[in-house]
């Protein structure tokens, strides 16, 4: 018993810290724009799920189009949950519960590369994938894209665990694979590797006849779960699962413009190397050597995980399906690309040759110290991270969409509330974006209006000047700013 800690002590640690981390951190991060609306959303979907016909038909003529159960696939399974666990209904406990599930992605990272490597430095991936200040930066305030990419990281590690002689591990990958797929359509690519597996993978075992029985019970199990937990299916589900493919592509309810290359443009002018230009931005450089390293790395298990992370970014080429806020729907990619770039650093670190050892040694200690100090600096919005290629933070602001939820507004409307305090009467204060969040900061102690004109004080960023054709500069009196750049800012209105 002793032993097997001891293998783990790394790991144990990491845990350890990672936890009490969260728990001294959790009130720092700001809300973002797109939480209200998952957890209310959430909480009448996981309602509508488990209550009887008659009050499902009730909620379908009380929920709004955003709230309506049958318009939304499980995404809005785990915010519901939130919402039913947040006793205390704020948003500094979800952010908690946020932070405490996340932990989940950096276990099943570590047992991944554990199971290939088999060596002490596995510690390494959950450190890689913590220390990524855009990857750590959605875990509180993002109840939708860190849900999926820790599922999808697990059925990743179901798959390389996957003996095809035993139906138990069929039926436990089926139920996974299902709820993957019914959170994210483009979770069900996992189908085409899982068949790949069973034709000609790794650790066949048995007859060929027995491997495609088992293969049809995933899918079945696969699929009944994606029914039972997808109301819009429960009507003529195959026709819906032809239109949601043709949705997943064009995402038709999405019509909003996009800040790339310091133009605004529209979801359908993006350029296609869109994506790969923000994963070679948000990607830390470290991670960036690991990967491109992983292509010469010498565990066959790696071609299978690289195989998973180069057939989606071929699908993205050949759909462009339509994507937003940088890189966010990809954001399940990032602990796969963590994966090949440890497992390659591992590969190195156990080589015999000294020279090798130290230089790989150094560079991943160098990699790690820039990776904290980034992190450190960003905090409590380390997702607003861009490296080193993308040029200087204040530069990047007028090019990108950077604190796109607007998380910042937390530090923003706590000054204003200040301000507030000290004034005869509360002020009136105009959010660009996120008012539900600026209320929420506000404790009362000021007023929430909806037109800049009405307002004592503007609350905006560059990202929703330029939407909204505000020109604020002159007028700005606090600035929140990191790494030089500015992420949003109080400007004070001329009535």
């Amino acid at each position: 018993m002793r032993a097997k800690i001891n293998k783990h002590i790394l790991f144990i640690v990491f845990s350890m810290f990672y936890l009490t981390f969260s728990l001294f951190t959790y009130k720092d991060y700001g809300i973002t724009s797109d939480e209200q609306v998952n957890y209310r959303a959430g909480g009448v979907y996981v309602n509508y799920l488990f209550l009887g016909p008659g009050r499902r038909q009730e909620i379908e003529q009380k929920a709004s189009p955003k709230d309506d159960p049958q318009k939304y696939p499980a995404f809005r399974l785990y915010p519901g949950l939130v919402s039913i666990i947040n006793l205390l209904s704020c948003y500094e406990s979800a952010h908690l519960i946020n932070l405490l599930f996340g932990y989940f992605g950096f276990l099943i990272i570590y047992l991944l590369v554990f199971d290939i490597t088999h060596s002490r430095f596995s510690i390494l991936a959950p450190l890689l994938l913590f220390l990524n200040p855009h990857y750590f930066g959605h875990i509180p305030a993002n109840p939708k894209d860190i849900p999926f990419s820790t599922l999808y990281l697990f059925c990743v590690y179901l798959l390389i665990k996957l003996r095809t002689d035993k139906v138990t591990n069929f039926v436990v990958l089926g139920i996974f694979l299902g709820l993957l797929t019914a959170t994210r359509f483009v979770g069900g690519v996992l189908f085409l590797f899982l068949i790949l597996k069973v034709l000609f993978g790794l650790n066949n075992h048995g007859k060929m006849d027995k491997r495609i029985l088992y293969l049809i019970i995933t899918v079945s199990v696969s699929f009944i779960l994606l029914y039972a937990i997808w109301p819009y299916l429960w009507h003529n589900p195959i026709s819906k699962l032809l239109m949601l493919a043709r949705n997943a592509d064009e995402f038709s309810f999405w019509d909003r413009k996009i800040l790339f290359e310091g133009i605004l443009i529209t979801k359908t002018e993006r350029p296609w190397y869109y994506l790969f230009t923000y994963i070679f931005y948000k990607t830390p450089l470290l991670i960036l050597v690991g990967l491109l390293g992983s292509l010469f790395g010498k565990y066959h298990k790696t071609i299978f995980i690289t195989s998973i992370a180069l057939f989606n970014l071929l699908l993205y080429l050949l759909f462009q399906p339509v994507i937003y806020n940088e890189m966010r729907h990809f954001l399940y990619l990032i602990p796969v690309f963590t994966v090949l770039s440890s497992i390659l650093f591992i590969d190195l670190l156990t080589n015999e040759t000294a020279l090798i050892y130290k230089t790989v040694f150094i560079v991943i200690v160098l990699g790690l110290l820039k990776m904290s100090y980034d992190f450190v600096l960003l905090h409590p919005y380390q997702y607003v991270y861009f490296n080193e290629f993308a040029g200087k933070m204040v530069d990047i602001t007028k090019k990108y969409e950077v604190d796109y939820w607007s998380a910042s507004y937390k530090e923003s409307s706590e000054y204003l509330r200040n301000l507030s305090l000290k004034s005869p009467t509360p002020i009136k204060v105009y959010p660009c974006n996120l008012d539900f969040g600026v209320d929420y900061y506000s404790h009362k102690d000021f007023v929430v209006v909806n037109k800049p004109e009405e307002a004592d004080y503007v609350i905006c960023d560059n990202l929703n000047a330029l939407k909204k054709d505000l020109d604020l500069e002159n007028k700005i009196i606090f600035r929140v700013v990191r790494k030089g750049a500015t992420l949003s800012y109080v400007a004070k209105t001329i009535k």
